[in-house]
């Protein structure tokens, strides 16, 4: 019995779940541009006709990717949240440590980031997915921000606008330790979060217009 016979009497989640992990390790070793439909399906042992059944594109099927990827990104963060205590300071700590954590500090998780965000200016599919992920992620920031407000008494704070400086900063991190993990250490990378919030008690983010 060969590999695409028992992969095509899978259950149908399944499937599409093992495409992923393939799809995934193809973005790590080729990059968006030279992961194609033809080597994704080398990759998961399977007939180009079997990807096709699935998805319309190799563009679905790493927008797929991205959303599997972020998902299980947002339950480790929604995890830690949960876990912390009940003081808004210490949940946005509880978030930052989840952040650079080697969960999502692992290698093969940057690559994939990296080749996600070249593609989102080359794929309305993919830009979708992130525009979907982008958005919950900033929503949790954003609550936490704006519980964070309200037991500091800050008046007209901007949580959600916060939440985007947050995010870009986060998102400058995570870049710069996939392109060298020697700039600064994860303990670092918490630090910096750290002190970040500590400037909204000086600054804040007041709300304009």
């Amino acid at each position: 019995m060969t590999l695409g016979t028992r992969f095509s009497r899978l259950e149908p989640e399944q499937r599409k779940a093992n495409l992923v992990e393939a799809t995934l390790v193809c973005l790590k070793r080729h990059g968006f541009q030279g992961a194609s439909v033809r080597k994704i399906c080398a990759e998961a042992g399977v007939s180009v006709g079997l990807i096709n059944h699935h998805y319309q594109s190799k563009d679905e099927l790493v927008a797929e990717a991205y959303l599997t990827v972020t998902g299980r990104v947002m339950r480790l963060l929604r995890d830690a949240i949960e876990a912390s205590a009940v003081n808004p300071r210490a949940r946005l700590s509880a978030f930052f440590s989840a952040s650079f954590s080697p969960e999502v500090l692992a290698p093969e998780l940057l690559d994939a980031w990296l080749a996600f965000w070249g593609a989102v200016r080359t794929s309305e599919v993919i830009n979708l997915a992130h525009e979907q992920s982008y958005g919950e992620y900033r929503a949790i920031l954003g609550q936490v921000l704006s519980e964070l407000a309200e037991s500091e008494g800050w008046l007209d704070f901007d949580a959600e606008l916060a939440a985007i400086g947050l995010s870009a900063l986060l998102d400058g991190l995570w870049l710069e330790y996939g392109l060298n993990s020697t700039t600064f250490t994860a303990v670092q990378g918490v630090q910096i979060c750290e002190a970040w919030v500590d400037g909204l008690q000086v600054n804040g983010f007041r709300r304009v217009g």
